[in-house]
């Protein structure tokens, strides 16, 4: 500055080029960085050139106290707001100021705010308030924005701050007079120290270099105050949420493996203290117990550079084994290599896995062993999807991708709308679960039939969060046309003994009814006999559930009691032949009939007596029964009877009437011969 309110150089930039250091000077700057009190070799060389410089203007310099006092104070402030207040103060006094602050700029460049000021008590504090700058006038803030100290004698008569709002702005401050230094970084103004006094004043230029090298004293010592902060607010972060981690975390020296710190947690789960630990590797946990081994783990493990994740077992303390997830980072801290290890306990999880495979093995082997097919539907997708034996022995839909209509396409038309149905309710939420029962089309050329049974239960096993609406259906299905078959068998046969008890209670109504005999004893034995055949021809049905009788059995069955333990004396001839369940019981009765009147009056009355009995097949197994009932050797016939005993009756009403054959009765030979044919077509209702 060449006097007052003249001119005043821009402050030099903050990378300047520094001169060539003398010994001094190289002295200065050791002892200044050996002190400690300096962010960097750059503050410290500023600050001995400072130094320097005061010591070359000597005690002509009646400032220098102040500047010694002001680095002193500064440096022994590491929050920053307290460096700007404690220099405004020094400032303000030393000048003889109303008012000295520090205000920073917003980031469009727009705005002061003052945070805390310095006043004599004639002025009020500006903190906390907020003011546009070129509201002071646009040429005076274009200075600042520059880089250059802004002196003011007089606002009323500076030409740089003319205009009504600007006076508006002035007076709204209390002041007439400032200098105001900034403090420019990256060309852009972000902090101003000022002094204010509200009468106008001429400043000295020694004045507005004192303001100048406070200034840059301040910038300084706030930058170092800030970075210091910065530091203990990172550190302290951080080693919060290295206490507060949910999960153990180890560092470890990579060389060495040796613990070298550990959080809460980690103590807490392993049982150590933290002096403790520091005096284990991590092979002293680790149940593998080898570095080499626990290396080539790691190294296994990368998922990227630097980078490791994989699962190990890990001791406690008390000699417990838990599972762990590791997850391994290497990092730069405190000036060396560390591992950075985050060991998330997953023993739990590990358990739960193991039960769950062993639970879907035991699964998987009842559904085997049950013949069980499982099915899904994806609701969203619109797709299914289906595994077990039904998939190979019904594949007409695939196994996977197949959608709702596909499927009910294989069911049988008349099971198809109640199934669709169901199954509707239950994507609708309307039912909880889905069963049914119905035919799919089986593959041309199966021996089965064209249709099989399948029963299907299934349930949601997904929904949607926010309406609750089944998302995916999953089940099993089970092909039951064997029990199907048995359920219709079942119901024949309860049909058929229904149909054979009423016919037994006939016969044995007409036994009552027609039976003649001369005597009481007579009488009893007649229908003893008759009940007797019935029942023999029920226990050969029943045998056979209710299917059929084998035909020799039955005949031997019915003339086995007349033959007097001589079984020669009956002759059996014909091929195998399983008589339908309809005519099991009526034929017995009939051979019953031709037993017991061989036994009265024909071949089987004498003891040089024989039968024959012949069958034969006409049409194949459900064509017709031909049958000969053939006597000799007995008493000669006197022909045929003049009268229709119970016998004649019974052979005619069973074999003629109730089965629909013939009967034929030859009485001119040597014996009876009596010819019979009945039809075997098992799908001919009895008569």
């Amino acid at each position: 500055m060449d006097g007052p309110g003249g001119p005043l150089p821009a402050m030099p930039p903050r990378t300047q080029p520094v001169p060539a250091m003398t010994a001094e000077t190289e002295a200065l700057l050791a002892d200044r960085l050996a002190s400690g009190r300096y962010q960097d070799a750059d503050e410290a060389l500023r600050a001995a050139l400072r130094l320097l410089e005061e010591q070359e203007r000597g005690e002509a310099d009646p400032r220098r106290a102040f500047r010694i006092a002001l680095d002193e104070q500064l440096r022994d402030l590491t929050d920053p707001v307290e460096a700007m207040v404690a220099a405004s103060g020094m400032l303000g006094r030393e000048l003889g100021a109303a008012r000295a602050g520090y205000g920073e700029i917003d980031a469009a460049g727009e705005v002061v705010r003052v945070e805390r000021d310095w006043t004599d008590g004639t002025v009020p504090s500006l903190a906390g308030g907020a003011r546009l700058l070129d509201g002071f006038g646009a040429p005076l803030i274009a200075e600042l924005r520059a880089g250059r100290v802004l002196v003011v004698e007089d606002c009323r008569t500076d030409p740089r701050a003319e205009g009504e709002q600007q006076a508006a702005t002035w007076a709204s401050i209390g002041t007439r007079a400032l200098i105001v230094a900034p403090l420019v970084k990256a060309g852009r103004l972000t902090a101003i120290l000022y002094v204010h006094e509200p009468a106008p004043r001429r400043w000295s230029s020694a004045e507005a270099t004192l303001l100048r090298e406070a200034a840059e004293r301040t910038w300084d010592a706030v930058g170092r105050a800030r970075a210091e902060a910065a530091l203990r607010e990172s550190e302290e972060r951080h080693r919060t949420l290295f206490e507060l981690a949910p999960f153990a975390v180890f560092l470890i020296d990579p060389v060495s493996h040796a613990v070298l710190d550990v959080n809460a947690y980690a103590c807490a789960t392993y049982g150590y203290t933290r002096e403790e630990f520091t005096r284990l590797s991590i092979a002293d946990v680790d149940a593998l117990g080898d570095s080499a081994a626990i290396r080539a783990r790691g190294r296994a493990g990368t998922i990227a550079p630097g980078l490791q994740s994989f699962e190990a077992r890990h001791r406690t303390r008390g000699g417990e084994i838990r599972d762990v997830m590791v997850r391994v980072q290497g990092i730069r801290l405190g000036g060396r290599d560390v591992t950075y290890c985050a060991h998330l306990d997953i023993t739990a999880r590990k358990a739960a896995e193991a039960a769950l495979r062993a639970s879907d093995a035991r699964l998987r082997l009842a559904i085997e062993a049950a013949r069980l097919s499982t099915w899904e539907f994806d609701l969203v997708r619109g797709t299914g999807t289906r595994a077990g034996p039904l998939t190979q022995e019904l594949p007409v839909v695939p196994g996977e991708g197949f959608d709702l209509e596909a499927w009910l396409r294989s069911i049988h038309p008349e099971d198809r709308a109640p199934v669709r149905e169901r199954f509707w309710t239950v994507m609708r939420g309307e039912a909880p679960r889905f069963a049914a029962e119905f035919r799919v089309r089986r593959p041309e050329g199966t021996s089965e039939g064209d249709w099989a049974w399948v029963s299907s239960f299934g349930a949601a096993v997904e929904r949607d969060a926010e309406t609750d609406l089944p998302t995916r259906l999953a089940g099993v299905a089970q092909d039951i046309s064997g029990r199907k078959a048995a359920e219709a068998r079942r119901a024949l046969l309860m049909r058929e003994v229904d149909h054979r008890a009423k016919n037994a209670l006939s016969v044995v109504q007409a036994a009552l009814r027609l039976t003649r005999a001369e005597d009481v004893p007579s009488y009893r034995r007649a229908i003893e006999g008759r009940v007797a055949a019935m029942a023999r021809a029920q226990t050969l049905l029943a045998e056979d559930r209710w299917t059929g009788a084998d035909l020799r059995a039955l005949l031997s069955g019915e003339v086995g009691p007349f033959l007097v333990g001589d079984e020669a004396r009956a002759r059996l001839e014909g091929p195998p032949v399983t008589l339908p369940a309809r005519a099991t019981q009526p034929l017995a009765m009939a051979v019953h009939e031709l037993a017991t009147n061989a036994a009265k009056h024909g071949a089987l009355s004498s003891p040089a007596g024989r039968l024959r009995i012949g069958w034969w097949l006409e049409g194949g197994p459900d064509g017709r029964l031909h049958l000969r009932w053939e006597e000799s050797g007995g008493p000669a016939l006197a022909g045929q009877p003049g009268h229709r005993g119970f016998g004649s009756r019974m052979l005619d009403g069973t074999l003629r009437g109730q089965l629909g054959g013939q009967v034929r009765m030859d009485w001119s030979g040597p014996g009876l011969v009596c010819e019979m044919m009945v039809p075997l077509d098992p799908g001919r209702e009895p008569g």
